[in-house]
């Protein structure tokens, strides 16, 4: 009974912190945390689409690289600084990329700064890593207080095919392009990525997805992605999920 109550209380405060963290309206929020396909302007606000995936707890593939936004909203021009906490410690490797226009800089923990900035949070996940649930939060130290992001990290039981000797092929393809090539044997247009940006991160991911699709049946795919002959909804870049979603849960 003693064992039932502490868990109760657990799970009481885990639901408040929520609670109290996505009460309050977005804009009071210092630190968000958003998809890779969420439109993003130079403010911090999303463009696109209206109500964007709450992300409290991501599916990770092993052998493979999931990418975030991170939003640093402060009200005030006071300075602060960037973390990611994991538990358990290196349960997964993440790199910090600072919003630069379309380019991403790397940057090292913590990442300092003031105002609005934006981050792409890069996570790769070990082959070997094992089936679970691990803690990977953005944390913002500022105004001497730290405002925490709660996020649990799912590691699936799908583990991405390795990338070719050379690594990955870089593009800037969006993600539906590149399935859309693999599904419907229609060719995307092919450009060199120049540096590390929001695109070329979106095009590796995609390629993961498409080694994934290899392993699944392609009726089921023909059903998360569409025909072959639709346009992605332009008001809701993140439709793709349901693509991705279905080939994380694959064995």
């Amino acid at each position: 009974m003693a064992m039932r109550v502490q868990c109760s209380t657990i799970a009481g405060v885990k639901l408040a912190q929520l609670l109290i963290l996505f009460s309050l309206p977005v804009l009071a929020q210092p630190l968000m945390v958003y998809s890779e396909f969420a439109r993003i302007d130079a403010k911090g606000k999303v463009t696109a689409p209206a109500e964007p995936r709450e992300i409290l707890s991501p599916a990770l593939a092993r052998n493979a690289f999931e990418s975030f936004q991170i939003v640093v909203e402060p009200s005030d021009d006071a300075p602060w600084q960037l973390y990611v906490a994991q538990n358990p410690e290196n349960a997964v490797e993440v790199t910090l990329y600072h919003e630069s226009g379309d380019a991403l800089e790397k940057v090292s923990q913590p990442a300092s700064g003031t105002g609005t900035q934006i981050f792409w949070m890069d996570i790769y996940t070990a082959r070997s890593a094992p089936v679970d649930r691990i803690k990977v939060e953005p944390q913002l130290h500022i105004h001497d207080d730290w405002v925490i992001y709660p996020m649990e990290g799912r590691i699936m039981d799908a583990i991405v095919p390795d990338p070719p000797s050379g690594g990955w092929p870089t593009g800037l393809a969006a993600p539906d392009a590149v399935m859309r090539g693999f599904v419907c044997g229609i060719p995307f247009p092919e450009a060199a990525a120049k540096g590390v940006t929001q695109a070329s991160l979106r095009f590796r991911n995609a390629q993961q997805d498409r080694a994934l699709a290899a392993k699944a049946p392609k009726e089921q795919l023909q059903q998360r992605f569409g025909a072959c002959d639709t346009q992605p909804p332009a008001d809701n870049p993140e439709w793709y999920h349901r693509v991705r979603d279905f080939l994380f849960k694959l064995p």
